[in-house]
């Protein structure tokens, strides 16, 4: 087992760490279910058309059927269906009990004010049947679900007003680095833009967690210090970019270690990416990732990121697919799984886009996957099959 294989075995192994509360279904979009949902009836609760047309018995499809009355979705039928007769019913609508098949409007003769012919005789029945989408009793969405748009249908129509949901953790995250400036300034030389920041506060954002403070420090020792310790007693989580490699300005594993954290890991045998630390404290996580932005988003993407679902009790697991190399993928050096931006065409195959390193954040802005090279692969051939991870 390799070493990026090692540690998705370890967040598997994580605790679900977080407490839970209940929040209005309006609130719940973007959280992780904590509870079972459970249908409390049959979906659709009655025989409904599927279509606005006739209902009526099938053995009669052929007959001249007098209509009887209209059927408007949630109007039940006030009078009983016979031997060719009908009801005009629209779509969504209560389906007599006594008829067995609704046929299109498209299919219908209007042979007088009160009388109509179906046309085809060999008409689908259209009838939505009760309890045919899932029925009272029935688990519709399982604990550990992330409420997305269809999640938050689903729990709307099986009534759940409230919903039990992880509690959504606090974090800061901290840019380290001397030559980092705002966004807004111009770099002197030796200088850089601190687009780390903006990229893994927006990530964390995605997943509806709260940042509640963004810093950027430069390389000391006593100030990062003073700063961590300040950052874990308003958060749940604590992202650092930069400083978490073997360099003389590197503090962040000596700081961990000198505050009693355990560090589960401090690689991750993926390129770009491999120095990251993740460590835990009381109830207390770190996450220290590359300066590299291109390094600290897959670092986020494939192990920040499932780490964090895991320790808010999501059963997450990030979409792969299998796709067609569009190009030839080759590389000197074996020695890690490379994660490689790439586009996913408009023909379903893996197509190349320029890419330098774990420093061209613009890369990223080009690519819709990333390309999954495994460790001891050194070429992938055109028309050969590929892992690749949407993003």
């Amino acid at each position: 087992m390799n070493q990026f294989e090692e540690i998705q075995q370890l967040i598997s192994n994580l605790p679900s760490a977080f407490l839970t509360e209940k929040v209005l279904l309006e609130d719940a979009f973007n959280r992780v279910l904590q509870e079972d949902v459970i249908a409390d009836l049959n979906m659709p609760p009655f025989n409904k058309s599927a279509m606005d047309g006739y209902a009526c018995q099938l053995e009669d499809i052929a007959n001249e059927l007098e209509v009887l009355e209209v059927i408007n979705a949630g109007k039940i039928a006030s009078v009983k269906i016979g031997k060719n007769q009908c009801v005009k019913i629209m779509t969504g609508a209560a389906v007599p009990t006594e008829c067995d098949c609704v046929f299109m409007v498209e299919d219908a003769e209007e042979l007088s004010e009160n009388t109509v012919r179906c046309t085809n005789t060999n008409t689908k029945k259209n009838i939505c049947y009760l309890g045919e989408d899932y029925k009272k009793g029935e688990v519709l969405l399982h604990k550990g679900e992330l409420i997305t748009v269809p999640q938050m249908a689903v729990l709307a129509g099986a009534g759940y007003a409230e919903v039990l949901v992880s509690k959504r953790p606090k974090v800061t995250v901290i840019a380290t680095g001397s030559e980092l400036v705002s966004p807004a300034e111009t770099p002197k030389p030796g200088q850089i833009r601190n687009s780390n920041s903006s990229q893994v506060v927006t990530q964390l954002e995605k997943m509806n967690l709260e940042v509640v403070d963004e810093l950027m420090l430069v390389d000391d020792y006593e100030l990062l210090t003073n700063s961590f310790n300040k950052a874990l007693q308003a958060s749940d989580f604590v992202v650092f970019t930069g400083g978490a490699s073997v360099g003389d300005f590197d503090f962040i594993p000596g700081i961990l270690k000198e505050q009693g954290f355990k560090i589960y890991w401090d690689h991750t045998g993926i390129k770009p990416g491999n120095p990251m630390t993740f460590s835990e404290n009381k109830g207390k996580f770190v996450f220290g990732l590359s300066g590299n932005p291109v390094s600290s988003f897959a670092q986020f993407e494939l192990i920040a990121k499932p780490a964090i679902y895991k320790l808010i009790g999501a059963n997450y697991k990030p979409l792969r697919i299998k796709a067609r190399m569009n190009f030839t993928f080759q590389r000197k050096k074996a020695n890690r799984l490379a994660i490689i931006p790439v586009v996913i065409d408009n023909e379903g195959a893996i197509s190349e886009i320029p890419f330098h390193g774990s420093a061209h954040i613009n890369a990223l802005a080009f690519a819709n996957a990333l390309l999954e090279v495994p460790l001891g692969i050194s070429t992938i051939q055109t028309n050969e099959f590929a892992y690749v991870r949407p993003l």
